[in-house]
């Protein structure tokens, strides 16, 4: 079986600034490591042209956290959902304030990945709100948030000449109300919702593994996601083009955390301080480490996948190049 091994990279400064020599560093280190590429984090500018374009096989796009409200009601969801904010970060959270500019906004990032000309541009496809990130205590259905979801692509599809995005959409799992492949039958209903051709599936482990904090290590994380990729309609197997390949064994923290709710001090925090304190738990929660097990090939043996990106948190790039080597080791 062939696939391409992709390192996981992103256009922030923080990302850069972990190697020598800036981008031609990452291009130095790709191909020390022997992967085939990257798949980069865009935002919301051009890309520069330091970037070895060449090498993005993959893009993520940013993720809008919470949005669903804004989507349907507006300027009365956004007030719901956010203070008083500059335009630039209304954008970041959510795309805008009415559903117009969220297409807009859309659109856009869909033509700054197709610059690269990559396999695929990722989007998750899921809808939280800051304390449902403690609480898991969520306002829509995974039902309600795929719904909205597939308008959106659907409508920012329309926006091009043949109706078809420019590249390839990849939408991707979480272990939030949307996409998550806890029902067979409502992810052959999304796939149904939309209008357009050019999408496929992006199956994260890690984020599959965080719907159940029963796990406790890696023979039940792998069992997991093949009980729950074989409960899957051969259809959407076969949509599943590329896997974010990580582990994540988070499950007593979680529940943990369940039983705590929301952290005391909430109540007086800024929007801002939401944020961060939701961001640092949920990094918690999803740990992005290696597999160290062989089993691990069983996984991508079922799904065949034409892309595998290695997704990892690290602090360094030598502790990512360790997770790196650990597990392109283990699929040899």
């Amino acid at each position: 079986m062939t696939y391409e091994n992709l390192v996981d990279f992103s256009v922030h400064p923080s990302d850069l600034k972990r190697l020598e020599g800036g981008w031609n560093g990452l291009k130095k280190y790709i191909e020390a490591s022997r992967a085939d590429g990257l798949e980069l984090l865009i935002g919301y500018e051009p890309a520069a042209d330091e970037i070895p374009k060449e090498l993005v096989k993959s893009v993520h796009l940013p993720f809008w956290i919470t949005w669903l409200d804004v989507w349907r009601k507006g300027e009365k969801g956004l007030k719901a959902y956010f203070p008083p904010m500059p335009d630039a970060y209304i954008q970041f959270c959510c795309g805008g304030s009415n559903q117009e500019e969220m297409i807009a906004t859309q659109k856009k990032l869909w033509e700054l990945a197709a610059v690269y000309n990559p396999k695929q541009a990722v989007m998750h496809a899921a809808h939280v709100e800051l304390e449902h990130a403690f609480t898991r205590k969520f306002t829509y259905t995974d039902s309600e948030v795929l719904r909205s979801f597939s308008e959106l692509l659907n409508r920012t599809a329309e926006e091009f000449s043949d109706g078809e995005p420019p590249c390839v959409i990849g939408i991707e799992n979480l272990w939030w109300s949307g996409l998550n492949f806890s029902d067979s039958a409502q992810t052959d209903d999304f796939a149904g919702f939309l209008d357009f051709d050019k999408w496929n599936l992006v199956l994260d482990t890690g984020h599959l593994m965080n719907t159940n904090p029963k796990l406790r290590c890696e023979d039940e994380a792998v069992d997991f996601v093949l009980e729950k990729l074989n409960q899957l309609s051969v259809d959407i197997r076969k949509r599943i083009q590329s896997i974010h390949l990580n582990l994540s064994l988070s499950g007593e923290y979680q529940l943990q955390q369940i039983r705590k709710g929301l952290p005391t001090d909430w109540a007086s925090l800024t929007h801002t301080e939401k944020y961060s304190s939701a961001r640092n738990h949920v990094l918690k929660i999803d740990q992005h480490l290696p597999f160290q097990t062989e089993r691990v090939k069983e996984i991508v043996n079922m799904i065949k996948p034409h892309t595998v990106i290695h997704e990892f948190i690290t602090p360094t790039m030598v502790k990512y190049d360790e997770y790196l080597k650990q597990q392109m080791g283990v699929l040899i």
